[in-house]
């Protein structure tokens, strides 16, 4: 017989013995009530030493629990186990729940944790004209892990896992006050509201513009708040300019540094007035020197809405050698809700000076400025009548009113459908050729004038698991730009048009 069925053999006659101890002095004070004339001392003698003999039983049974206890350290009634062996060992206890994540918490919340994560899974068909391949694609597939000590110092720490593995977010938050948070690390500077939305919850499959517009991942410290009754969000921040850690492990490339700053106005938030409460406003802007082109924004090229097709590419290391002088950014932003209908509008513009590009033998051929100009409009309506929201830290989908069960076809999901058009411009002396001993020279190579139009449908089953299905177009804004489609590592290499079109489609499942 194991240790703990002998427990539970043990506990059942404890409750027997408990039961028959009253029951037995309770038929003794009925005898002596019925005759009263007995004295002590006329008592049945059996019966006292039948008492006596249960009562060593019952001290018996309780020593033979109590060791069991010592034991195998079953915890008493109502007594949690974990809070026990805390208590032991003088520490907090710590429960683990689902809710949409799993979390590890003391129970009061002073320390806990989540671990969550997410595989994005794409399949793309482009266009007959395209070099572009039909794609089965895993966009994403990341581990994330987030918590929170002592009530006010936050962290996230997210690795990606597809293509080339590497760290994305990596950053420690301390709240000081609700107006003054310091955050230091990876992370992604505070600009772009699109950007700043995370990958499971955006809108399309891909965001409308792309670096250098947008800062994406750096190193640097940021400070931020909520003023106004959340009115108002702040930031201020200070990076490297040059990307992850990833893309520079040193550190950095040079001395300089670029300051961020963003104002995020909810100005009717706390209002009364339904229909304009959840309008907002915000202005931005990035302010940075350079030496030399990064890896991360000026020796690539840029790419949006179809992250396989290139507006234009750098051109400035070939054949010779570039340099930077200063890369600055601005924006505005407007973005409105009103129950399930939706209307974001962002307009976003990176300014270079003094682009200089050297031939092989040091002399200077290319001497320009330039800048590129982004500007992007959406519109979405929920069907199923859920709402979206909106912060200084990007959009979130709704949770769906009723969840769609796959095996009993029950419940609807949330539905939504969503149309966008961009609008992006590049300086054309930017891509302007300068010939130098029978070479081209040249910034960027590609189209000075692009438009895209994209329409989408997103079915959220659950709040785990999302479908995306999107159609796209870019088209050329003149007869004399390309499209930069397919890649010069495949067999057919890369080929170059007036208009790509994409349909692709996305399963977002969160663990």
């Amino acid at each position: 017989m194991t240790i703990q069925l002998q427990a539970r053999t043990i506990c059942a006659m404890l409750i027997i013995l408990s039961l028959a101890c009253p029951l037995t002095l309770f038929a003794r004070d009925q005898t002596e009530s019925n005759h009263p004339e007995t004295t002590d001392s006329q008592a049945n003698p059996e019966l006292m030493q039948e008492l006596i003999s249960l009562e060593n039983e019952v001290k018996i049974l309780k020593e033979q629990i109590q060791s069991l206890r010592n034991e195998q350290r079953i915890p008493k009634p109502g007594e949690n186990s974990v809070g026990s062996l805390a208590a032991q060992k003088k520490t907090l206890a710590v429960a683990d729940f689902w809710k949409n994540d799993f979390y590890f918490s003391t129970p009061d919340e002073q320390f806990w944790m989540k671990i969550r994560g997410n595989l994005h899974f794409d399949t793309k068909f482009y266009s007959c004209q395209s070099n572009n391949p039909t794609q089965f694609d895993i966009r994403r597939a990341r581990l994330d892990f987030q918590g929170c000590w002592y009530h006010y110092i936050s962290f996230r720490v997210q690795g990606e896992m597809a293509d080339s593995p590497y760290i994305r977010n990596a950053w420690a938050d301390f709240k000081i006050r609700d107006w003054l948070h310091l955050r230091a690390g990876q992370m992604k500077p505070p600009f772009s509201t699109s950007w700043w939305t995370r990958d499971n919850q955006v809108n399309f499959l891909e965001r409308g513009a792309s670096t250098p517009l947008y800062p994406y991942f750096d190193r640097g410290w940021w400070f931020w708040g909520e003023l106004f009754k959340q009115r108002l969000v702040y930031n201020i921040s200070l990076f490297t300019g040059v990307g992850m850690d990833y893309d520079y492990n040193k550190g950095d490339l040079d001395d300089h540094k670029d300051w961020v700053a963003r104002i995020f106005l909810s100005p009717f938030n706390k209002g009364t007035l339904e229909k304009v409460k959840d309008l907002h406003l915000c202005l931005q802007g990035t302010v940075g020197k350079q030496s030399i082109p990064t890896t991360r924004f000026e020796t690539k090229g840029y790419a949006a809405a179809i992250r396989d097709v290139k507006f234009w590419t750098w051109e400035t290391e070939n054949p010779g050698k570039g340099e930077i002088e200063a890369r600055n950014r601005w924006g505005l932003e407007g973005h409105y809700i009103y129950g399930a209908l939706c209307f974001s509008s962002e307009y976003l513009v990176c300014h270079y000076e003094n682009i200089t590009v050297f031939a092989p033998d040091g002399t200077r051929v290319i001497d320009r400025d330039g800048k590129i100009t982004s500007w992007s409009s959406w519109i979405s309506y929920t069907l199923t009548g859920e709402k979206k929201q909106v912060s200084n830290f990007g959009w979130k989908q709704p949770v769906p009113k009723s969840d769609f069960h796959l095996p009993t076809f029950k419940g609807v999901g949330a539905w939504d459908i969503l149309c966008r058009f961009t609008r992006t411009i590049t300086s054309s002396e930017l891509f302007r050729t300068t010939t130098y001993k029978n070479e081209d020279y040249s910034i960027l190579k590609g189209a000075e004038i692009v438009n895209e139009y994209s329409f989408g449908l997103n079915w959220s089953w659950n709040p785990m698991l999302r479908w995306q299905l999107n159609y796209t177009s870019l088209e050329c804004g003149d007869e004399k730009s390309n499209l930069k489609t397919g890649d010069s590592l495949s067999k057919v290499g890369p080929k170059y048009l007036q208009k790509e079109e994409m349909v692709g489609f996305r399963m977002i499942f969160k663990f």
